[in-house]
């Protein structure tokens, strides 16, 4: 390979890809190149970035929580401030999501989180449940201690708005930037963002559907009931990094976005819209993640991950080198896109279509 391309071109323009593409160059000594919107302090939070997801695979809950006890080790390493321990409150208010949260519960607990049911009428009817000691990205803190480990380990990092890319059937691509070209391996599509952005939908699996949402930021006078609530039926997760201000991002139909949001927020009357915008994302028709190469294309395409996909990223580095265990192997194997009948072993929990608007 020349002096001047790369192993890997990696897309995308948030945690999950940063720590991607990190990871690709440190632990596995690869050549990386990472292309994506750069931080700003003044964009909307566009992903929720928390340690756990309400699975329902006991092999997905025991992956995730094994590589996001390596994903938080490393990035409390860069600096106080950057990852914190909050108990999140999950809720669910169909019969499908309380039985499927009520199986996660017990799976949870067999892998030795403290989980416990909540009773507050307050919040909403149904099942509700905190999880004890979860790690959350502290938005805003995270990205430029992300951006310093990138540099320090030599992973260049393009403003996508800059950069011509030309991606190509056999996964390989064409970097320019600054009157210069150079050559990529192999393309890997870090997140829903990237596939959306840089895969036509001609070439995405057919079980990847695109999910309309937004991201929106909340003035708050009081504090919500936990500093992460996520309304699995209604399309809704809040958080609250502090004592002001809620981050709130919504999947699901725009026209019903301001009342989901409304109903779920209990202290509604106590928010006010600071800003909002756009963000799409993608899911499967299963709920299981889907990672492997593009329809009749090789690069290779990681979506449908959820809150988690962050924590993901050391597994998932480690799959994309070649170097990963048996059992990690098979887990991604199986979530590949010619997965056939082994779909069945990998489906997981599905929010509904019709998302509710409790009265």
């Amino acid at each position: 390979m020349a002096d001047d391309s790369y192993d890997y071109l990696v897309l995308g323009s948030t945690p999950l890809a940063g720590l991607l593409a990190g990871l690709l160059a440190v632990e596995h000594k690869r050549r990386v190149c990472l292309v994506g919107e750069p931080f700003s302090p003044f964009r909307l939070q566009r992903s929720i970035d928390v340690s756990i997801a309400p699975v329902t695979r006991p092999e997905t809950l025991l992956l995730l929580k094994r590589a996001a006890a390596e994903t938080s080790k490393l990035v409390a390493s860069w600096g106080k401030g950057l990852i914190s321990r909050v108990d999140p409150l999950l809720v669910a208010e169909t019969p499908e999501s309380i039985a499927a949260l009520g199986h996660f519960r017990h799976l949870a607990i067999g892998l030795g989180y403290a989980v416990e049911p909540v009773a507050d009428r307050a919040v909403a009817e149904g099942l509700l449940l905190r999880v004890r000691d979860v790690q959350l990205f502290g938005h805003g803190r995270l990205e430029p201690a992300l951006e310093g480990w990138l540099s320090k380990h030599e992973v260049r990092h393009l403003d996508r708005a800059d950069t011509e890319l030309t991606l190509r059937k056999d996964g390989t691509a064409r970097i320019v930037h600054s009157g210069r070209s150079v050559e990529a391996a192999q393309v890997i599509l870090a997140g829903d963002d990237a596939v959306l952005e840089h895969l036509p939908e001609e070439a995405r699996d057919r079980s990847l559907e695109a999910v309309p949402g937004a991201a929106m930021l909340l003035d708050a006078a009081k504090p919500l009931p936990a500093p992460y609530v996520s309304f699995l039926d209604r399309g809704v997760v809040l958080v609250q990094d502090g004592k002001v201000s809620v981050s709130a991002l919504l999947t699901g139909d725009p026209a019903t976005a301001r009342a989901r949001l409304g109903s779920a927020a209990s202290r509604g009357d106590a928010l006010r819209l600071a800003g909002e915008t756009v963000v799409n994302n993608l899911r499967t028709s299963d709920g299981a993640p889907l990672v492997g190469p593009a329809r009749g294309h090789k690069a290779m395409v990681i979506a449908a991950l959820g809150p988690a996909a962050a924590f993901f990223a050391p597994a998932l580095a480690r799959y994309i080198a070649g170097t990963a265990p048996a059992d990690e192997a098979e887990w991604f194997a199986a979530r590949g896109p010619a997965r056939g009948n082994q779909r069945l072993l990998a489906a997981d929990y599905l929010p509904a279509d019709d998302l509710a608007v409790p009265a």
